[in-house]
């Protein structure tokens, strides 16, 4: 008799152990509650314009869904419609919540006011420079994680005009200089060519985009920040080994591209004409020896050095005119 109980109790301790074993293997497996924002954590749109922001949610069965702006509720469908009413940058933000569970994701949108398109040199808004012959620059910044097909509002091809004497003659160099000195809003990093002596190459382009007339770029792993203050006339020339790689604007709704071995500006010409090219090519030239010529297209944009991303051509048929200078 003794021996059995001793048996029962035994049986009855393996088999709450196992059913124990079992409730932990199931709270393992139980599936988590995630989200996640469509076209990434910063996106843009044009002041004016209505921006469709998706929510993907796993595992969210029976989950309440709340978007917010600045921390204000406004609706709890997987789809919000942000229409602003005003430029700047805001904080969106979705969450999901199922009985103890709950998730979130976030977004940065930058509102921008909307430049007018450029279709030809006579509809590009700031000039700088004299002379009887004139020139264009457009540099190209794209916002969002898709640099390959990005969406139009994601794209910002800003332009301007150049003018200069036929007798002087001058460079792609000389222009983005020109520019950077005569345009509050543009930044330009530089350091040496190739070779180190032999030219200038471009490592960075920025753009006050919020016009706020603060504009600063922070490199993290360098414990670098550099300030308007800190360019020239628009311009940082760099030195000893800051190559400009690793650089992002502290402002959101300001754009900035830049670097030398992990992305860099990459330069394409486009026909001469009056009117915007149809497309750019690259350019066999650094810009000190690209010699201008009349009604020539000078275009930036950036690109990758991971052989697995495609270079971003510039989208000509998305040009627009940089704001004129209001001095």
């Amino acid at each position: 008799m003794k021996n059995n109980i001793i048996y029962f109790l035994s049986f009855l301790v393996l088999t709450i152990g196992l059913a124990s074993c079992s409730d932990d293997d199931s709270n393992d497996n139980a599936l988590l509650l995630s989200v996640s924002i469509v076209d990434g954590e910063k996106q843009d749109v044009a002041l004016g314009k209505s921006l469709t922001l998706e929510a993907k949610v796993e595992n969210g069965e029976n989950a309440r869904f709340e978007w917010t702006v600045d921390g204000e509720k406004v609706s709890t469908e997987l789809k919000y419609v942000f229409t602003p009413e005003k430029a700047g940058t805001y904080d969106v933000k979705f969450a999901a919540y199922k009985d103890k569970d709950e998730a979130y994701a976030a977004v940065l949108v930058n509102v921008y006011v909307a430049y007018d398109a450029v279709k030809s040199m006579s509809d590009i808004q700031f000039w700088t420079g004299e002379g009887e012959c004139q020139s264009a620059l457009g540099v190209q910044w794209i916002s969002g994680d898709n640099w390959e097909d990005p969406t139009q509002d994601n794209v910002h091809f800003l332009s301007w005009g150049y003018r200069w004497k036929e007798s002087g003659q001058s460079t792609g160099y000389q222009m983005i200089l020109a520019i950077a000195k005569a345009d509050p809003r543009f930044f330009v990093l530089i350091g040496p060519g190739f070779s180190g002596i032999d030219s200038q190459s471009i490592r960075g382009f920025g753009y006050d985009a919020n016009g706020d007339g603060r504009f600063s770029i922070k490199n993290e792993s360098m414990s670098i920040t550099y300030d308007a203050k800190d360019f020239t006339d628009g311009v940082i020339f760099l030195k000893d080994d800051v190559t400009g790689d690793g650089f992002v604007s502290t402002d959101p709704a300001d754009y900035w591209m830049g670097g030398w071995y992990e992305n860099y500006c990459s330069y394409y010409l486009g026909d001469d004409g009056k009117n915007v090219p149809e497309s750019f090519e690259y350019s066999p030239y650094m810009a000190d020896l690209r010699t201008l010529t009349q009604n020539s297209w000078d275009a930036w944009t950036c690109s990758s050095i991971n052989s697995g991303m495609m270079n971003t051509y510039p989208f000509a048929e998305w040009m627009v005119g940089a704001l004129a200078n209001s001095k």
